[in-house]
């Protein structure tokens, strides 16, 4: 399990690609604005009730965009490799360490979720698409400020048939955290003892408006 380090130690800044630019910029405005809409549930509050869900996807392609730094540190140093070179997050072995951990980490979040709703009749696949992740390092959460974001489409598809029945497009996780030196301190104090970590946060957040959403309808 990764700890949350930035609360403890001031990581490198980290590298921002053109995706990475982009995830920051979405991480600092959600902040801003608080939330953000997704498409409504196109099934009605009963036809939901009746959905069964008989397996759970997680996929993250390779074009994703990903900052998460303390994955990447993490996987460097299983390899005996420099936690801050730029080149080891680069190679395929390294991205498909992130996307892999990436998948398995927001599944288990959803899996929180689903796991609470009474079952259906109607066996449905729940087939959920990583669109970007934004984990900020701590320095980034001194100098400019950043929450942890996770976003993903869930597409549920009909377990007989492969029709795509809705769609949750658009969903996004952020969990606000401690910004500045103090806000990390006090970060740092109020999960003392605990798993602290960035992407829980997050996936949890994003996790919790699936659900909310199934129940919506329309």
């Amino acid at each position: 399990m990764i700890r949350s380090r930035g609360a403890h130690r001031i990581p490198a800044l980290g590298r921002l690609t053109r995706a990475g630019t982009l995830a920051l910029l979405l991480s600092l405005g959600l902040g801003l604005s608080g939330c953000v809409t997704p498409a409504p549930n196109g099934l009605s509050a009963l036809e939901t009730a009746e959905l069964r869900f008989a397996s759970l996807d997680v996929r993250v392609p390779e074009t994703a965009p990903i900052v998460w730094g303390a994955a990447e540190e993490d996987y460097a140093r299983a390899h005996g490799l420099a936690p801050n070179d730029p080149a080891v997050a680069a190679t395929p072995a390294g991205r498909a360490f992130v996307r892999d951990l990436t998948a398995r980490r927001l599944r288990a979040k959803l899996e929180l979720v689903t796991a609470k709703r009474p079952p259906g009749t109607r066996p449905v696949r729940l087939v959920a698409t990583v669109t970007h992740v934004d984990i900020p390092s701590a320095i980034r959460r001194i100098t400019i400020g950043g929450n942890p974001v996770v976003s993903a489409d869930i597409d549920v598809v009909d377990a007989r048939t492969n029709a795509v029945l809705t769609t949750y497009k658009g969903g996004i996780g952020v969990k606000a955290v401690g910004q500045g030196v103090t806000g990390i301190l006090i970060d740092a104090a109020l999960t003392a003892g605990e798993t602290d970590d960035l992407f829980d946060r997050a996936a949890d957040n994003y996790a919790q408006g699936f659900g909310r959403w199934l129940a919506a309808g329309p």
